[in-house]
């Protein structure tokens, strides 16, 4: 059985289907089903049933692609090794970015590996959180730069290895002239009755902005405006129609916003880059770490090193 259909076996059994397999992969559907058909006649069993309009895996589907999960982890052990004994970064890197690392990070992350890895094509793509450690583990990209807000954890998995890579404050976010601006720090209380922009539902902005209100102030908060755009969150405070939570590294970039510490909790979040365990030792993902770790350590900035 070839390894390439036995990661689409394994894309499928994470992404559940065969469309999202191919957007993930950048295939046709139609090339998916049909690899996936020739890994049905090399298995001799059916690994795939009709369920409406998509598929589901059958029990002997659902065995092999625990049996590719492991083929491919040991095939990218392997290739990590092999790689590292070289110790010059080259091939493609598919990394995906939260919006707010990629504005303040992205520009200097990438000038360094053009010095220090060269040979190394790193591919780019804004992805949230959740929906980017999903692919991680499909092993549709290779580095994941990502974000967990206090006290709102990202659940870990053993065969992920993250680094944290720096911490920074979550504030209020408020326009210059909106009456709470004349305080240096703002009572939660104070914002009950405001209209609040914030992200997505499920989102961790989202998260984080319904849980300090409802457990420091005993509030739920009036929810008007809702984006996974942090410049669009600027702007709707910026316009003086909401009220946000946002954090410091992108409030640097809004200098047509003011921000206040909240008084009740100090808020942080932190930046973490992800990895599958297997391919954390490999040179591109190492000089990749290694340049996001240096473009983050600016002065003012609460960088951390090692492994969370």
């Amino acid at each position: 059985m070839e390894l390439r259909r036995l990661r689409l076996l394994d894309a499928l059994a994470r992404l559940g289907t065969v469309a999202a397999v191919a957007d993930a992969l950048s295939f046709s559907a139609s090339s998916v089903s049909v690899q996936l058909a020739q890994l049905e006649r090399e298995a001799g069993v059916a690994l795939l049933r009709r369920v409406g309009r998509n598929v589901e895996l059958t029990p002997a589907g659902r065995r092999l692609a625990t049996y590719a999960a492991d083929a491919l982890t040991a095939d990218e052990t392997i290739r990590a090794e092999i790689a590292a004994a070289d110790d010059a970064p080259g091939g493609r890197l598919r990394m995906t970015i939260v919006q707010t690392p990629a504005l303040a990070l992205l520009p200097a992350t990438l000038d360094r590996l053009a010095t220090t890895a060269p040979n190394l094509e790193v591919e780019v793509v804004q992805q949230e959180t959740a929906p980017a450690l999903d692919n991680l583990r499909a092993r549709t990209v290779d580095l994941v730069v990502g974000i967990e807000y206090d006290p709102v954890p990202v659940a870990r998995q053993r065969d992920i290895d993250r680094r944290d890579l720096l911490r920074e404050d979550v504030l209020l976010a408020l326009h210059p002239g909106h009456p709470l601006a004349a305080d240096r720090a703002v009572g939660l209380a104070a914002c009950e009755h405001q209209a609040w922009a914030t992200g997505h539902r499920g989102t961790g902005l989202d998260a984080v902005l319904r849980n300090i209100c409802n457990r420091l102030a005993d509030f739920e908060p009036t929810i008007r405006h809702r984006s996974d755009d942090g410049l669009v969150l600027g702007a709707l405070v910026a316009s003086g129609r909401a009220v946000a939570l946002l954090p410091e590294l992108l409030t640097t970039v809004l200098p047509q916003i003011t921000t206040r510490q909240l008084i009740e909790e100090r808020l942080q979040r932190t930046i973490f880059t992800a990895a599958r365990a297997a391919a954390a030792t490999a040179p591109g993902i190492i000089a990749v770490r290694s340049a996001l770790q240096a473009a983050a350590a600016t002065p003012g900035r609460d960088t951390i090193n090692g492994t969370s």
